[in-house]
């Protein structure tokens, strides 16, 4: 998430924002991401592959890091 910074919005506007994943196997996750009026920028979740017994699998993981100085700090925590 990446909140406007000519609009003055932070992640304090995110009070029913929410990440809904359903798997075929039927499980089922929420995350609802903080609600903090000094985060610009915000990495809600990773979704990445996993080897798992030889066998590729993907996995979902909730974060929710955020960054006051938005973008630019998320930008500069990813360098490489």
């Amino acid at each position: 998430i990446n909140m406007d910074v000519d609009t003055g919005l932070t992640c304090g506007s995110l009070t029913h924002a929410s990440l809904y994943f359903d798997c075929a196997s039927g499980a089922a996750w929420t995350f609802q991401p903080p609600s903090d009026p000094d985060i610009r920028a915000m990495v809600i979740a990773e979704l990445y592959r996993h080897t798992t017994n030889g066998q590729p699998t993907w996995k979902l993981r909730a974060v929710g890091q955020g960054w006051a100085d938005g973008l630019d700090g998320l930008a500069r925590a990813h360098e490489t």
